[in-house]
């Protein structure tokens, strides 16, 4: 057992001090083992600089608490984490490892500790988070599996959070493609999140990594999937929302990462489609639109086909089956497929130039007198 990791250990799960003191103690001692060996008047001269803790302890009953607590403090809990981690093949990253400081220096939120099954890669390597919908539509089945399948070729690192629906599509696609993809959890590393992708995470375990910050044991508390989220969001270089309702978890990762200042891109969608609300509102407040995958290489440009090009056929081929009756976007994918268009790009380029349109019975309608 690593002497160092059970003082980060200890210091993270320690109650009675937020993670802004914990940080502002961490900066003035340097590492762990010296805020543990610190006195708790040394302890509260830090933290009354500027913060909070400014009145006297026989004034303050929180910091009477508090001072309860650092009389007591104790190695148990962290020593417990630890032996379990070595049970079960867990490793710890500390915020001054080199596979983790570069995200927690750059996030306030970021916790002390994370906790791992798996192989971490080069923090060169980019990720890209890929989350939507737990109850996704065939639309969001079919852009998952292209950005995926796209985002693993050029050598992109795939991070979700191994929920039903887009995630789990999102780790099996990469896995499908012989890539690598990060799972983030809202409890600790005993169990999956839902238990029935236990198989899943081993899978993504056995080459990539399963991710969390909450030691062994640990229940998925409606709190920590918030947790989760900022983490995912904290470990994306970009981050690509496929479906979302406005009150979602997909949402609170999109909002989370757009006030990190990440690059958020979001698939648009017919206003019509309640699961595709959140990401076409994304795209008012800052998120780029995910057409296709130019955009992760270069800007899109606009130019008009020309009569024998993909788009121009894949449109034709729409709009003659559209004449004859309303069809959903899977019963068009096999046509639009034909022509080695992506039935993705087809359909959003006829909505915007308004030659069709999605209603509420879940058909694409050709528009009169197209």
């Amino acid at each position: 057992m690593c002497e160092s990791l059970v003082y980060w250990v200890w210091l993270n799960e320690l109650v009675g001090l937020s993670l802004k003191a914990k940080r502002k103690l961490l900066a003035a001692y340097g590492n762990p083992k010296e805020i543990f060996q610190a006195n708790f008047d040394c302890v509260q001269s830090v933290l009354a600089k500027g913060f909070r803790y400014a009145t006297a302890v026989a004034e303050n009953p929180k910091e009477m608490a508090f001072a309860s607590v650092w009389t007591g403090r104790n190695l148990k809990i962290a020593e417990a984490i630890l032996n379990n981690n070595e049970h079960h093949n867990i490793h710890v990253l500390s915020a001054y490892d080199d596979q983790y400081h570069h995200i927690f220096s750059s996030d306030q939120q970021a916790p002390l500790v994370l906790y791992y099954r798996g192989t971490l890669s080069d923090p060169s390597v980019q990720v890209v988070g890929v989350i939507g919908s737990r109850s996704c539509t065939s639309y969001g089945e079919m852009v998952t599996s292209s950005a995926v399948a796209d985002l693993v070729e050029k050598r992109n690192i795939i991070a979700s959070g191994l929920s039903f629906g887009i995630d789990a599509l999102a780790h099996r696609i990469t896995l499908e493609n012989q890539g690598i993809t990060y799972a983030f959890l809202p409890c600790g590393l005993h169990k999956a999140q839902p238990a029935s992708h236990a198989e899943l995470m081993e899978q993504i375990a056995d080459t990539g990594a399963v991710i969390t910050p909450y030691a062994f044991g640990k229940q998925a508390l409606p709190f920590r999937f918030i947790g989760r989220n900022g983490v995912l969001s904290s470990w994306c270089n970009t981050l690509l929302v496929i479906e979302a309702r406005l009150e979602s978890g997909s949402m609170n990762t999109a909002k989370s990462a757009l006030a990190k200042g990440k690059r958020v891109l979001a698939v648009p969608n017919s206003l019509l489609e309640p699961k595709s609300c959140g990401t076409n509102y994304l795209l008012s407040v800052g998120a780029q639109a995910y057409l296709n995958d130019h955009l992760f290489t270069q800007d899109c440009t606009n130019r008009q086909p020309d009569s024998e090009s993909p788009v121009h056929l894949g449109e034709a081929a729409v709009v003659e089956a559209l004449r004859q009756k309303a069809l959903t976007t899977s019963e068009l994918a096999s046509l639009v497929d034909n022509t080695n268009l992506s039935v993705m790009e087809c359909l959003a380029d006829m909505e915007l130039a308004e030659k069709i349109v999605f209603r509420s019975d879940g058909k694409w309608h050709l528009i009169r007198g197209i």
